[in-house]
C-alpha cells in the first residue's frame, strides 16, 4: 500500500481463491418492502413449509404465511454490503429490525453457517439481551428466532459459503399456525413504532433516547 493509503500495483498480485482486493463503502439503507404491496396469496413462495403443510394443509398454511409477511414487512430492512460470487465466497449483509420486532423461527440451509454481530440496539435471544459488540453463531440449517429490543436492532450477517445449493434459502420452522398467529399479533401491536433509520448505526441514537427515558 502506498504512503497516502492508495493501493499500489504490487497489491494486484495478492488474490484469494475467494477473489481480489475489494472495497465497499457505506451505502444508504434499503427501505422496507411496503406492506400494501405484499401479495398474500404468493408470499409463501419464498418459504419452505412442507412440515406445516402436512399437518394443517397447503392452503391454510400459505394463507397464514402471507398474513405474517404482510404484518412484518414494514419492520425489516435488508441491505447487502458485500458479496463474492465464488465458491466459499464471503458475504456481508446489514439488517435492521424495528422496535420489538418478532422474528419468526426459521433457518437458511442453502446459505451455510452465519455469524451475527449486533451493531446497535438489542437482540433478545431467549433470556439473553445482546447489545452492541455482542453476537451469535448459527450453524447451517439450525432454526433460530429472536425479538428486537425496544429501540430496534441492527445486525451484520457474515457468511462464507458452505451451504447446500439445492436446499431452501428460507425454511419456516414455526411449529403451528397458532405460533404464526402470535408473530402476526406481535407485529400488528408494534407496527406504528417502526421507522427505518436514515443511516446504518442510527439505532444507537434511538437506544440512547430509550435508555434515558427509562432511567
Amino acid at each position: 500500500m502506498a504512503e497516502n493509503g492508495e493501493m499500489n500495483d504490487d497489491s494486484k498480485g495478492f488474490v484469494s481463491a475467494r477473489g481480489p482486493f475489494e472495497i465497499f463503502e457505506n451505502p444508504p439503507m434499503n427501505a422496507p418492502f411496503p406492506s400494501e404491496a405484499v401479495k398474500v396469496d404468493r408470499a409463501a413462495d419464498g418459504f419452505e413449509y412442507s412440515g406445516l403443510a402436512e399437518e394443517y394443509g397447503e392452503e391454510p398454511v400459505r394463507q397464514k404465511i402471507g398474513e405474517m409477511v404482510k404484518a412484518f414487512s414494514a419492520g425489516v430492512s435488508t441491505t447487502p454490503l458485500f458479496g463474492q460470487q465464488t465458491e466459499g465466497g464471503m458475504s456481508l449483509v446489514h439488517v435492521w429490525f424495528g422496535p420489538n420486532f418478532p422474528l419468526f423461527r426459521h433457518s437458511h440451509p442453502k446459505y451455510g453457517d452465519c455469524l451475527y454481530y449486533v451493531v446497535a440496539g438489542e437482540v433478545i435471544l431467549g433470556r439473553r439481551r445482546l447489545g452492541p459488540g455482542s453476537g451469535f453463531f448459527v450453524p447451517n440449517g439450525m432454526p433460530y428466532k429472536y425479538t428486537a429490543g425496544p429501540a430496534g436492532v441492527e445486525v451484520l450477517e457474515f457468511r462464507a459459503g458452505g451451504g447446500e445449493p439445492s436446499a431452501p434459502g428460507m425454511k419456516l420452522d414455526e411449529h403451528s399456525l397458532d405460533s404464526i398467529q402470535n408473530i402476526i399479533d406481535g407485529a400488528n401491536k408494534h407496527v406504528d413504532e417502526w421507522q427505518v433509520p436514515e443511516r446504518i448505526g442510527d439505532t444507537a441514537l434511538r437506544q440512547a433516547e430509550y435508555d434515558n427515558g427509562a432511567s
